[in-house]
């Protein structure tokens, strides 16, 4: 079959496109792509393209949206992830060679983003693509084209949730919205396009052959079409990762938990360090926002080649494993699965050691058979390997038989919808009145009938709804009988994109306390369903005596007998870590008591710093005085600083460290650094003064 060449598609792209194409070293398009073409691309047709990791998704949405916006249209790109978001939007900012405009925002979501209009293609995470909505940003209605990317994360039961109702939402305010779904391979692949009446491109084509099998010391099981080779091999994973290297191919491992990473990412640079040559300016980037421990031992393992990655890294030092991996500077990656539904990481082999992972109340059980399938398709590097490899590791041969029927002849599990779910409907709910789609329960209902959840479940959700909008009644966010109105506190709520109990936690603070201190703050929001709490260690036993000592001050504190109290202790301890954090204690004492990593301190105060902005609206809305120290509390948070560093240390380039410096040396404001520049060049660097001031004026 003859491939078709890019020249082809000058009527539907421009030739300015075609030339960016080929610029870009594209000369045909891969099967599924030209499927794609001759399944009506260039047209209005929904389409869903379930095709595997590496073989054009990405290529098939940017042909479409600049076909949409040569045709005057506005395209909105959504991703799951932040990280994905910015890899898209430097991806699709070639573009910009030929006139279309290109965006992104993945910040507030209490903000309308106005100046988005002026944008051809908008790259978002779904969830600030629904905060727009919920905000009315007026160029939403301009949206013409929708693309979501990573579709089967439908499935994801934190997530998912939030892509239906966007679809639903869109479709309502655009009827003739078209609508682009990338998928995995996924079984039900045309039940998503059932869903959405779209034409579905399905796929198992790769541009890099695929070879899967089972590793167990000594040998490899491989699968050939239906039959199972066995062939000789090393003894182990550091036999397995030479002998990529030594052939110029590169390395993923999958691990199922960070610290095995680590310590595998750091005995392999024995194996690394002779076939790579040393990374000392990449080791220097490792450490530039933190010098922890971690960082410290994750900047030897880049030096020489090799390198850990999970979500206890902090983003940028990700960013910078990522793309150094991809030009070749770094050999082997050990990851937690997070990679795997992330960001674009090909290698030509990859290892599967974290085959089981522990649940609780379960003990280690066996990934889902789509997980696995999502890390095996990262194998293969598409214009540098001949073939890529899925190895999953198992200690015997009856084990490796095992696991090639559980996971490689295995089809992955079907995509379910979670919208279900009571905090889902709860939330959903709430906006959907809010924002005045729908006035009465029947209308509710009928609004969610048109997800996917109700695509495939017959069951109605009346009796459900009807209970919901009576809690959003109780708690003040909705008045009426019949005829369903938002109060103002409501619409609040819906647009500071919180959960409504959340919310109600906030209101009946606003209406209960006129005075609180900033432990007693820091355990109210973290006490609500949008913080993501730590776990009690066993060593844990001075939370407790913490949470004596401040009992007098804090909100609630249950009974050592209740079945709350466990609850209660992991909540106090997540403040109590936010405390410390805005009192100065520094990174890496935290860390190490808290038993977290820099990425996680950083995720759990960014949550914070909005439940904070959310929690002073609401009291702001009650004019309770208490707003204006949980403002400023949401400035400490976010930089990690005592009350009287706030001001100096918003200045961009004056981290919490720097700040202290300089304010005890007796530089407290800008106008300082001016007056007594010399002092502070002293103190911080003469560099960083003149950016500095660079910045400020």
């Amino acid at each position: 079959m003859v491939e078709m060449e890019v020249n082809e598609l000058k009527e539907y792209i421009a030739s300015y496109g075609v030339e960016l194409l080929e610029e870009s070293g594209i000369k045909e398009l891969y099967p599924p792509q030209e499927e794609a073409v001759r399944k009506g691309l260039f047209s209005d047709r929904n389409m869903v393209i379930s095709i595997p990791t590496a073989s054009g998704k990405t290529l098939i949405a940017e042909l479409a949206m600049i076909y949409e916006i040569i045709r005057g249209g506005k395209c909105l790109y959504t991703v799951p992830l932040k990280a994905l978001a910015s890899e898209k939007y430097r991806e699709f900012r070639k573009w910009e060679k030929i006139g279309a405009k290109v965006a992104i925002s993945t910040g507030d979501y209490d903000s309308k983003d106005e100046w988005l209009g002026e944008a051809d293609i908008i790259v978002t995470t779904s969830e600030k693509a629904d905060s727009l909505l919920r905000n009315q940003a007026s160029w939403i209605r301009d949206v013409s084209m929708l693309v979501i990317d990573e579709v089967h994360l439908i499935d994801s039961p934190k997530r998912g949730a939030v892509v239906e109702i966007l679809v639903s939402k869109l479709r309502r305010l655009n009827p003739s919205l078209r609508i682009l779904a990338l998928s995995a391979t996924i079984p039900n692949a045309d039940e998503i396009a059932e869903w959405l009446d779209a034409e579905l491109v399905r796929s198992d084509w790769r541009p890099v052959p695929l070879y899967e099998g089972v590793f167990y010391p000594g040998k490899i099981l491989r699968m050939d079409g239906d039959r199972i080779l066995e062939i000789k091999n090393g003894r182990n994973v550091e036999s397995l990762v030479k002998e990529t290297i030594q052939d110029g191919g590169q390395v993923l491992v999958f691990e199922s938990a960070r610290r095995n990473a680590e310590s595998l990412a750091e005995k392999l640079i024995q194996v690394v360090k002779d076939h790579c040559k040393e990374n000392e300016e990449l080791s220097e980037m490792i450490l530039e926002e933190n010098e922890g421990e971690m960082s410290q031992r994750l900047a030897r393992c880049v030096r020489y080649g090799s390198a850990f990655h999970h979500a206890g890294l902090l983003p940028y030092q990700r960013e910078v494993i990522e793309i150094a991996f991809r030009k070749g500077e770094i050999k082997v990656v050990c990851a937690t699965p997070t990679l795997a539904a992330g960001v674009n990481l090909p290698a030509r082999r990859v290892i599967i050691r974290g085959i089981r992972r522990y649940e609780s109340g379960m003990g280690n059980v066996l990934i889902k058979v789509s997980e696995y399938k999502q890390m095996a398709g990262r194998a293969g590097r598409p214009g540098l390997d001949r073939y890529g490899e899925a190895l999953i590791l198992s200690k015997t041969k009856s084990e490796a038989l095992e696991f090639i029927e559980k996971f490689i002849k295995a089809e992955p599990e079907k995509v379910v919808s979670k919208l279900g779910s009571e905090n889902h409907l709860r939330f959903h709910t709430l906006s959907i009145i809010a924002e005045e789609i729908a006035k009465t329960t029947d209308e509710i209902e009928e609004f969610f009938s048109s997800t996917f959840f109700a695509f495939q479940n017959e069951f109605t959700m009346k009796w459900e709804i009807r209970r919901i909008v009576l809690q959003m009644m109780n708690w003040g966010f909705v008045e009426g009988g019949d005829i369903l109105v938002p109060t103002e506190i409501g619409k609040l709520i819906s647009k500071l994109y919180i959960d409504p109990l959340s919310g109600f936690m906030f209101k009946e603070a606003a209406r209960s306390f006129e005075k609180l201190t900033d432990i007693a703050i820091l355990h109210l929001i973290c006490r609500t369903p949008d913080m993501e709490l730590m776990y009690l260690r066993r060593s844990d036993d001075w939370v407790e005596e913490e949470a004596e000592a401040f009992k007098d001050e804090l909100t609630y504190f249950p009974s050592y007998y209740s079945s709350e109290y466990d609850w209660f202790l992991r909540e106090f301890k997540t403040a109590l870590m936010l405390y410390d954090w805005i009192n100065e204690r520094d990174e890496e004492v935290i860390c190490s008591k808290y038993g977290i990593a820099p990425g996680d301190l950083r995720r759990i105060v960014e949550t914070a710093e909005w439940l904070l902005h959310s929690l002073t609206r609401v009291l702001e809305f009650y004019q309770n005085r208490i707003a204006v120290r949980s403002g400023r509390l949401s400035e400490r948070v976010r930089y990690g600083v005592k009350d009287e560093l706030v001001d100096l240390v918003s200045v961009k380039g004056i981290g919490r460290k720097r700040a202290r410096k300089l304010f005890n040396a007796g530089i407290k404001s800008v106008d300082d650094i001016l007056a007594k520049r010399n002092l502070a060049e002293n103190l911080i660097g003469k560099r960083i003064v003149e950016r500095i001031l660079r910045e400020i004026s």
